[in-house]
């Protein structure tokens, strides 16, 4: 599928074009119940309803931490834990470079609204030409409908699209509606994301 004409990337964000800052793991401690690793994977299964726009961060919080005898009153500390954002410039320099090949460069990512909002103040608005926030289109990966509503938004198949996220289950779903996916490995950083879209046939890459 490499050889095939590229005319749209769609990116992910965590792990390819932002990260987590330096000290998430330390705020993150002052919330657990005595099991640190079972509080964080009970917190991104609570926050799948929210990730697909059913509700907000906020209550999807405040209902987890009632669920584990936790303070409820603590539900905003908790969810300020998702401002932890450190934009990779090589990255969105990578994709600047793609655009400006003339490919259109979009992001598709899962986000709740409380996150998506930092993300539009830290300036994805002007980076690509559209910004699909699963919050926003009701589905989120690994759903495959996540990538046909994105399909149905750029009224476009999938024939010449490429999609690049860090998670193995989010590509497959996107290869199973079509797309051309590939997997990144966020150690590798902006030069390995450059390589992952040359691969691709990328235009700019």
């Amino acid at each position: 599928m490499a050889g095939r004409s590229v005319h749209t990337v769609l990116f992910d964000a965590d792990g390819l074009l932002q990260h987590p800052a330096a000290g998430w793991a330390e705020r993150l401690s002052g919330f657990d119940d005595g099991d640190p690793e079972g509080f964080l994977v009970a917190l991104w299964e609570a926050e799948r309803p929210a990730l697909e726009g059913r509700e907000t961060l906020r209550d999807s919080v405040t209902r987890l931490l009632a669920s584990r005898g936790l303070d409820e009153g603590r539900a905003d500390e908790v969810c300020a834990l998702w401002d932890n954002i450190e934009v990779d410039q090589e990255a969105w320099q990578l994709v600047r470079d793609v655009a400006d090949a003339g490919v259109a460069c979009h992001l598709a990512t899962n986000q709740q609204s409380y996150r998506r909002d930092l993300m539009i103040d830290l300036g994805y608005g002007d980076l690509v030409e559209h910004a699909f926030y699963s919050c926003d289109l009701g589905h989120a990966k690994p759903d495959p409908e996540y990538f046909r509503a994105i399909l149905a938004r750029l009224d476009a198949g999938p024939d010449g699209v490429v999609f690049v996220d860090d998670r193995v289950d989010n590509v497959e779903a996107a290869r199973s509606v079509g797309l051309d996916a590939h997997v990144h490995d966020p150690s590798t950083g902006a030069e390995g994301l450059r390589g992952v879209l040359r691969a691709a046939g990328v235009p700019g890459a």
